[in-house]
């Protein structure tokens, strides 16, 4: 895949940020990079039904408020019901952002996927599990998950937390993949009955945004990931392609506080107190994209229609989720009562979306 200058000189930036730090970095993480792991061939998994459809559409369920255990349960019940997540019985697992060590928006707010990890034990899961792996240089993730307060709220909701580099690998080969031919995605995520998608919805400095299909990258191998092979030029035809690894069933992205320019570690951020919540993790992106845009605040998501976006299109030729905002049934409310800026930013991505 082709690039430009400008994108060039960016991912060289982001090597020569990359080398120092990493060679201060721990031997663990020179180890992670520099020899390939253990992981038998696996079968990929097919992308299941969408259970959060009207008339064929999926549905996006935006809610604003202030407390995500009220916030969650009325976007399960404007999606059709959480009892469509049939979750009982099965090993569930939760793949919030843990990026870093830091608060949110550079990661997901332990408030929501506490209040997730609470609904899927009352719906009598048989194991629920958040896991995630941080950023290389960011690395171990089990003192990230302590450090942001995501193990203390997702053990205190009866969820049990995994540091991914910790765990064994499988390998995937996808035939549809052209950036990734072979690359390796954690067991426990593979092995799941049923995954839950929880990113942060964030601006990025070199991945342009941060949500729904990124946040996969925290499950692959450091070695396969796309900061790795930053010269390559295809950084977001990778992201939307570590996807055909890992398919969720419901997407839950944190919005209580938005990152509108820089990221993914720092930045501006704004208080929007929403969450987004769809059976399509694509919708999700095309949802969050327009959110952000709403700002005007951030270069790299203006100037072109919200599907132009090139993780987006990849992920739709893929067959991963919708590719336009046409497709998609957007439904909202206010659990504390919709304040006239949260209407008016609904109406904003509407007309975003109808205009991809």
């Amino acid at each position: 895949m082709p690039f430009s200058r400008r994108e060039f000189f960016n991912n060289a930036g982001f090597g020569l940020l990359l080398l120092p730090a990493l060679l201060r970095s721990p031997q663990t993480i020179l180890g992670h990079l520099l020899f390939e792991p253990a992981g038998s061939l696996v079968a990929l998994k097919p992308v299941p039904a969408n259970p959060f459809t009207r008339n064929g559409r999926p549905l996006v369920a935006i809610v604003h408020g202030r407390d995500p255990g009220r916030m969650l349960p009325r976007a399960m019940e404007l999606l059709g019901g959480f009892d469509r997540l049939n979750v009982r019985g099965k090993r569930v697992l939760l793949k919030p952002n843990v990026l870093n060590d830091q608060p949110p928006p550079s990661t997901t707010n332990p408030q929501v996927v506490a209040a997730m990890a609470a609904m899927t034990k009352a719906g009598r899961a048989a194991e629920v599990l958040v896991a995630d792996g941080s950023g290389i240089i960011r690395l171990p993730t089990s003192a990230n998950m302590t450090a942001t307060g995501m193990r203390a709220a997702a053990e205190s909701a009866g969820a049990r937390v995994l540091a991914l580099e910790d765990e064994p690998w499988v390998r995937v080969e996808p035939a549809a993949a052209q950036a990734l031919r072979k690359f390796y995605v954690s067991r426990p995520v593979y092995d799941a009955d049923l995954v839950i998608n929880m990113p942060v919805i964030k601006t990025h400095r070199f991945a342009e945004f941060s949500c729904s299909l990124k946040n996969f990258v925290g499950v692959v191998h450091p070695r396969n990931r796309p900061s790795v092979t930053f010269w390559s030029g295809d950084w977001h035809e990778r992201i939307a392609e570590i996807n055909l690894a890992v398919h969720p069933t419901l997407t839950v992205a944190d919005g209580t506080t938005t990152m509108i320019a820089g990221g993914p570690t720092s930045g501006t951020s704004s208080k929007t107190d929403l969450l987004i919540c769809s059976g399509d993790r694509v919708a999700v992106d095309l949802t969050a994209i327009a959110l952000l845009r709403s700002f005007g605040t951030w270069p790299k998501l203006q100037g072109r229609r919200i599907g132009e976006q090139r993780q987006i299109k990849r992920a739709a030729e893929l067959g991963l989720g919708v590719g336009s905002g046409r497709e998609i049934e957007v439904v909202s409310d206010a659990v504390d009562g919709a304040p006239p800026a949260f209407t008016q930013l609904v109406e904003h991505i509407r007309r975003d979306l109808l205009a991809t």
